[in-house]
C-alpha cells in the first residue's frame, strides 16, 4: 500500500509536467532579432534571478530578494526610476472585443500594401546549413551581468544543433498559403505521462520535491528534459534548470532555466532559443521571457528571423517584446532590422498584428521614380471600421505632379462583395490647366435570394490622358474604353433574365465621334436552355437593347432567335443537324433621309455539323502513344437578305481563325446576319502520351469553300467573289521535356503579293521554376493600317548561380522599328529574402517617344515587403513567371 509521501511525489510530478503545457510564443512573420545580451544577477544558495527591463541596481555584496511569480516581473524596488521605466516599457495592451470577417489585404491590389509575406521559394541550403546562429557578444562590466549568470548558459551551438535535430526547411517563413498562426492551447486530456529521472528527494518539512539527473517528462507528443527540478506543493510553483529542453508540436524550446507557476500560469525562462516547424520555420532567441497568461507573452532582448540555420542573413531585433495573442498583436520597443549583420532601419516601437485579423495603421509605403511622376512615394494608411468594412487612404507624392490622394474602401456582407477605388490629383504642376485629375473604379458582386444575382463594373477618368499619364503598365496604356457596366440577373428553372445597363468612356482622342461604342440603355436577353424531347433539341434566345449614342442613328432593336436540333453522338464521332430563325425589328431616331425608321427581317438558317475519330498506336521518341485523326465537315445554308439600311450597333466582322471557321455567322451582333453557302473542311492530328495523358502534339489546318457570293457586307455594296477562304492552321507540341513550341498561320492561296496575312510563333523553354525563356514573333496584315503589327517579342528568367537570376522582356515593333516596352532586373536573394532591382522603359502612346523609370523592392520572408510591387509587373511581363 503506498505511503503519504509516494501519493505526494505523484501528485507533485504530475503537476509538474504541467510546465510544457503552457502557450510558447506565436511568431509572427514579422517579428525581430538579436540585440546584445544583458544577464541578470545570479544568487546562490537556491535563490533565483529577477531579471527586468532596466540594468540591475543591486550592489555585488548584497543578496538580491526572491521575485513573487505570481505577480508580473518589477525591477528593483529601490530603484524608483528603473521602476517607471519598467512601467512604460509594459504598459497593458487594449484588447480588441471583435474579430473582423474581412479576408486580409489581397497583395495583388495595387492600393493595398501587405503587411506579411507567403513563403518564398526554396532555394538549394548552403554547406553551413547546420551551423548556429552568430554567438552573443560577452557583455562589458558596464552591463551590470554577472559571472555565475554566464556560467549558467551551455554552449549556443549544442542547443542550436538540438533545435533542429530531425526537422527539415523546406521553406522559409509562414508555409505558402498560410495567414494565421493559431496558439498552442494547453491540454487537458487525460494522457498518461511518463516520467524519467535519476533521483528524487521529499522535504516533508517544507513540502518540497527535488528531482535530479536526466529529467524527462513525456506525455503523448510533449516532452520537458532537464538536469535539476524543484516542485513547491505549498505555492504551485515548479523550477528547472540545466539543459532545458522543450518538444511541443511545431515548437522546440531551449534554455538554462525556467520558473513556472502551475496555479497562476506565470513563469519565465532565461536564455531561451526557439524554433517553429510545421506552419512556419523560424528561429531565434531571447535573453529573458515572460509568461503572464496563457495568452500573453513578454521577451528581453529578443531575436527573429526566417533564415535557415547557418544563414542569418537577415535578422530583427527588439529590446522588449509583448505578444497578445488573443488580441492578435505584438508590440516591440527600440525594434531594428539588420541585413548581414548592417543596422539598416531602427523604431523605437512597433506594433504589428500576428495573424490575419485586421488592424488599423500604416502600411509599409512604396517609394519609386519615373521620367512621367518624379520621385514617387505613397504612405498608405489602413482603417478596419468594422468587421466586414475597410478602407485603405493613400497619400501619393509625385515630385513633379504634386500630392494626390487616393482610397479603397471595401465592404462584405453576406449578399455581395463592393471595392470602390478612387484617387485625385487637386493640381497637376506638370500639366496646370487641365485642373483637378482624379479616377474612380466600382466594382461589385451580389447574389441574393438563391436566384438573383448582380455585377458592377465601373470605370470613369477627368480625362483622356490621364491613363498614359498615371499608367506605369502596357494593358493600362493601351486601354481605349473604359466600361460603365451593371448587371441584374435571374435563373429560372431552364430560362434566365439579364438587364444590364452598359456605357463606355473613350480616352483614345483619335477616335471620331461617330466611331464611338454605343451604350446600351438597357439590354435585356430572355434565354430558354435546350431541352430535350424525344432525342429533339429546342432552345430560345431573345433581346431588346436600346442602343444611345450622341453622334449618330440610335434607337431600340429586337431580336428573337428559336432553334432545333437533333444530335447524332458515338464514340466515333457526331452529327448535328440545326434548324434557326433571326428574326430582328428596329425602332430608329435621327434615321438617315429616305432609309426606314422601323425595319424587320426574318432570316432562316440551316446548318450542319460532322465529325470523325481514327485512333492508332504509335510511337513518340521510344514512348508508347495515342495518334488520333479527326475529320470534320461544317455547312453552313443561310438565304441573302438586304440589311444595308441598317445600322452597326454592336457588329463587326469575326476575326478570322481556325475556330471561326466553324461558327454560323461572319459577323458579331445581329445587325447583320451573312448570307451563307459554304462548307468548311478541316482536319486535325493528336498524338497522346498513353501513360500520362498528356498532349504531345496537335495540329489542325481548314478552309472554307464557298457555293455563291457574299452580299451582306458591313457597310460596302460589293460582295466577295472568292470560292475560297485563307487556309488558317494550328499548331503546338512538346519537343522536350523542357521546350514547347506554338504556332499559328493563316494564309491567303487568292493573294499573290502578301499572301501571309497572320503569323505567329512561338518557342518556350522552362525546365524548372527558376529557369524560363519565351521567343516569340507575331505579325497581323490587318485590314486597314491601324490593324497591322509586326512585333518580336522576348522575355527571360535566369539564374546566375544559387542567390543570383536575372528577369527581362523586349517588346520590340517592326513595323515602327522602335521599343514598345521592356524592362530589365536582377534579384539577389536566398530562402528568406530577395532583392529586386528593375528598369522599365514604357511607350504609353502611339506619338509619345517613351518614358524610363526605375524600381526596387525588397522582400523578408516573414516579415514584409518594401518598395514597388516588382513581383507583379514580372507576373504580367513574363509568361510563366511566379513570385513565389
Amino acid at each position: 500500500m503506498p505511503t503519504t509521501a509516494d501519493l505526494k511525489r505523484s501528485a507533485c510530478l504530475g503537476a509538474l509536467f504541467q510546465i510544457i503545457l503552457f502557450a510558447p510564443p506565436v511568431w509572427p512573420d514579422n517579428l525581430t532579432a538579436p540585440a546584445g545580451r544583458e544577464d541578470c544577477p545570479h544568487l546562490e544558495n537556491g535563490q533565483t534571478t529577477d531579471c527586468s527591463a532596466g540594468p540591475s541596481t543591486a550592489k555585488p555584496d548584497e543578496p538580491s530578494p526572491t521575485p513573487d511569480l505570481n505577480a508580473e516581473p518589477q525591477p528593483d524596488v529601490q530603484d524608483p526610476a528603473a521602476q517607471q521605466r519598467r512601467n512604460e516599457i509594459f504598459a497593458p495592451t487594449q484588447l480588441d472585443a471583435t474579430r473582423p470577417t474581412l479576408p486580409p489585404l489581397r497583395t495583388d491590389k495595387p492600393t493595398h500594401i501587405p503587411t506579411g509575406l507567403d513563403g518564398l521559394p526554396p532555394q538549394r541550403r548552403a554547406a553551413d546549413a547546420d551551423q548556429a546562429l552568430p554567438p552573443r557578444k560577452q557583455q562589458t562590466p558596464a552591463s551590470k551581468s554577472s559571472s555565475a549568470t554566464q556560467s549558467m548558459g551551455f554552449d549556443d551551438q549544442q542547443a542550436e544543433k538540438r533545435l533542429h535535430d530531425g526537422l527539415s526547411w523546406e521553406f522559409c517563413g509562414p508555409r505558402p498559403g498560410m495567414t494565421r498562426l493559431g496558439p498552442l492551447a494547453p491540454s487537458n486530456d487525460p494522457i498518461p505521462i511518463d516520467i524519467t529521472a535519476d533521483r528524487v528527494d521529499y522535504d516533508q518539512d517544507k513540502d518540497l520535491i527535488h528531482l535530479e539527473g536526466g529529467i524527462e517528462y513525456q506525455q503523448g507528443d510533449r516532452r520537458l528534459e532537464a538536469d535539476r527540478s524543484n516542485y513547491d506543493h505549498r505555492t504551485g510553483e515548479v523550477d528547472a534548470s540545466g539543459h532545458v529542453f522543450l518538444d511541443y508540436p511545431g515548437v522546440r524550446l531551449t534554455g538554462d532555466s525556467t520558473r513556472y507557476n502551475l496555479e497562476t500560469k506565470k513563469g519565465t525562462i532565461e536564455n531561451t532559443h526557439y524554433r517553429m516547424s510545421g506552419n512556419a520555420n523560424l528561429r531565434g532567441r531571447a535573453d529573458q521571457a515572460w509568461m503572464l497568461s496563457d495568452q500573453v507573452t513578454r521577451y528581453h532582448n529578443i531575436l527573429y528571423t526566417t533564415c535557415p540555420p547557418g544563414q542569418s542573413d537577415w535578422s530583427l531585433l527588439a529590446s522588449d517584446l509583448e505578444l497578445d495573442q488573443a488580441q492578435g498583436m505584438g508590440t516591440a520597443r527600440h525594434a531594428r532590422i539588420r541585413i548581414a549583420n548592417i543596422p539598416v532601419l531602427y523604431t523605437p516601437y512597433l506594433r504589428f498584428p500576428i495573424d490575419s485579423r485586421r488592424r488599423s495603421g500604416l502600411l509599409i509605403p512604396t517609394i519609386g521614380s519615373s521620367e512621367e511622376t518624379g520621385t514617387d512615394l505613397s504612405i498608405p494608411y489602413y482603417w478596419n471600421i468594422a468587421p466586414n468594412l475597410d478602407a485603405t487612404i493613400t497619400p501619393r507624392f509625385m515630385s513633379l505632379r504634386g500630392l494626390m490622394l487616393g482610397a479603397q474602401v471595401r465592404h462584405l456582407a453576406s449578399f455581395q462583395e463592393l471595392e470602390v477605388d478612387g484617387e485625385v490629383l487637386p493640381r497637376d504642376d506638370k500639366m496646370p490647366d487641365e485642373g483637378s485629375r482624379g479616377a474612380l473604379r466600382v466594382t461589385q458582386q451580389g447574389r441574393f435570394g438563391g436566384r438573383w444575382s448582380t455585377s458592377i463594373d465601373y470605370a470613369s477618368v477627368s480625362d483622356d490622358a490621364y491613363m498614359e499619364d498615371f499608367g506605369n503598365r502596357l494593358d493600362v496604356t493601351s486601354i481605349r474604353n473604359l466600361t460603365q457596366r451593371a448587371d441584374l440577373h435571374y435563373a429560372g428553372n431552364g430560362w434566365s433574365l439579364l438587364t444590364r445597363i452598359q456605357d463606355f468612356q473613350t480616352v483614345d482622342s483619335s477616335i471620331a465621334p461617330a466611331d464611338r461604342p454605343y451604350s446600351q440603355l438597357p439590354h435585356i436577353e430572355f434565354k430558354v436552355a435546350p431541352e430535350s424531347w424525344h432525342g429533339l433539341e429546342y432552345g430560345l434566345d431573345t433581346q431588346y437593347d436600346y442602343f444611345e449614342h450622341s453622334a449618330a442613328v440610335h434607337g431600340s432593336r429586337l431580336v428573337a432567335t428559336p432553334s432545333l436540333r437533333l444530335p447524332i453522338r458515338r464514340g466515333f464521332g457526331y452529327l448535328i443537324p440545326r434548324a434557326r430563325v433571326f428574326y430582328k425589328r428596329y425602332d430608329l431616331v435621327e434615321q438617315d433621309a429616305g432609309l426606314p425608321q422601323r425595319p424587320s427581317d426574318l432570316i432562316p438558317s440551316l446548318d450542319l455539323d460532322g465529325k470523325l475519330v481514327f485512333e492508332r498506336e504509335t510511337d513518340w521518341f521510344g514512348h508508347s502513344a495515342m495518334q488520333t485523326l479527326e475529320p470534320r465537315l461544317y455547312y453552313v445554308l443561310t438565304p441573302y437578305e438586304d440589311q444595308s439600311d441598317l445600322p452597326l450597333f454592336d457588329t463587326t466582322a469575326l476575326d478570322f481563325s481556325f475556330a471561326s471557321l466553324f461558327r454560323s455567322n461572319r459577323f458579331t451582333g445581329y445587325d447583320r446576319i451573312g448570307d451563307e453557302n459554304r462548307l468548311t473542311v478541316g482536319l486535325t492530328s493528336r498524338t497522346i502520351a498513353n501513360t500520362s495523358g498528356q498532349e504531345l502534339l496537335r495540329a489542325s489546318l481548314g478552309q472554307i469553300y464557298y457555293f455563291d457570293k457574299r452580299k451582306v457586307q458591313l457597310t460596302s455594296n460589293e460582295a466577295e467573289n472568292d470560292v475560297s477562304s485563307s487556309v488558317a492552321g494550328e499548331f503546338s507540341a512538346h519537343l522536350h521535356k523542357d521546350w514547347s513550341a506554338l504556332a499559328s498561320l493563316q494564309w491567303n492561296p487568292n493573294q499573290t503579293e502578301q499572301p501571309w496575312e497572320k503569323q505567329v510563333f512561338q518557342i518556350r523553354y522552362a525546365p524548372d521554376d527558376a529557369r524560363l525563356l519565351n521567343l516569340a514573333y507575331r505579325y497581323n496584315q490587318g485590314d486597314n493600317e491601324t490593324e497591322e503589327y509586326e512585333d518580336a517579342d522576348l522575355s527571360f528568367q535566369m539564374p546566375l548561380g544559387s542567390k543570383v537570376r536575372v528577369v527581362g522582356r523586349w517588346l520590340y515593333s517592326m513595323r515602327n522599328d522602335e521599343t514598345v516596352e521592356a524592362f530589365a532586373g536582377i534579384e539577389f536573394g536566398r530562402c528568406c529574402w530577395r532583392l529586386r532591382i528593375l528598369g522599365q522603359h514604357l511607350k504609353r502612346s502611339a506619338d509619345s517617344s517613351g518614358s524610363t523609370s526605375v524600381m526596387l523592392q525588397l522582400e523578408l520572408a516573414g516579415l514584409g515587403s518594401f518598395g514597388n510591387q516588382i513581383d507583379k509587373l514580372l507576373e504580367r511581363g513574363i509568361y510563366g513567371y511566379h513570385s513565389d
